[in-house]
């Protein structure tokens, strides 16, 4: 493990991340660890190449608005985006983020089921383009989209539509709804952070992807936590990640 590569942030995204379009991509750590922010990161360095779209489910979320504001993407509430005029810019990317109740969870889902399904479906039929979602339990256990999301991940490489994808609890819950398989079968890259809990150790060890499933699991244990205060004070506590990349295959150890 000594001779594992370890690199800053930026040097990983200006030196070592090369994405194709189509490719699907995979966020896997405990909640809080900062796997949002680094697929905001990877999403800035590809806009104005490959427009993309990130789904919300929370009403309320500061990760997200905070990337929209700086990606310069445009928050919509309901798919399709509203027209331009010829002479408006296109933005680089949309934040789909459904309006909530917050009174009748039923109500609720199945909104944000009707525009996340129909954002997917355009993303897929056209192409080229990114879908972000920003916890897929949500997404699949929830909003009973799994059908919509196992087509990106089998389908979309061909069509250059690719499924970003984040969660939080690769083992599944026991309340079930499991991410399908091709979440971690049909990914070409994947960011793991830190994660002690046993049962998530065995799933991730199990990505394989060409590399030894004891060093995923070591090195996955093992990682460093930093402690970091955003802009409000608040304290968040972000740990490295783990990249790996089915093509080599390769891995790297990716910090702050």
């Amino acid at each position: 493990m000594s001779r594992l590569l370890r690199v800053d942030r930026q040097t990983f995204i200006r030196n070592y991340w090369d994405y194709n379009p189509g490719e699907s991509v995979a966020f896997i750590e405990p909640t809080g660890g900062g796997k949002t922010r680094l697929a905001g990161d990877l999403l800035e360095d590809l806009r104005g190449e490959i427009p993309a779209t990130m789904f919300v489910m929370k009403p309320r979320d500061r990760t997200p608005a905070e990337i929209t504001r700086r990606l310069g993407y445009l928050e919509v509430p309901t798919w399709p985006p509203p027209a331009r005029w010829p002479w408006e810019p296109k933005p680089p990317g949309y934040t789909l983020w459904p309006r909530q109740s917050l009174t009748d969870i039923s109500a609720d889902n199945a909104h944000l089921r009707e525009q996340f399904r129909k954002a997917l479906y355009d993303i897929y039929s056209h192409g080229d383009q990114i879908a972000f979602a920003d916890e897929v339990y949500g997404l699949v256990a929830e909003l009973d989209l799994a059908d919509v999301l196992t087509m990106l991940w089998t389908r979309g490489l061909g069509m250059g539509a690719g499924l970003w994808a984040a969660t939080q609890k690769p083992s599944g819950t026991q309340q079930g709804g499991s991410i399908p398989g091709f979440f971690y079968n049909n990914s070409i890259h994947f960011f793991l952070g830190k994660d002690t809990d046993e049962r998530n150790l065995r799933r991730l060890a199990e990505i394989g992807a060409g590399i030894d499933a004891r060093l995923i699991s070591e090195v996955v244990r093992t990682l460093q936590v930093h402690k970091i205060i955003d802009a409000s004070g608040r304290p968040h506590y972000i740990s490295d990640k783990l990249y790996l990349d089915r093509r080599g295959p390769y891995m790297a150890i990716v910090g702050l």
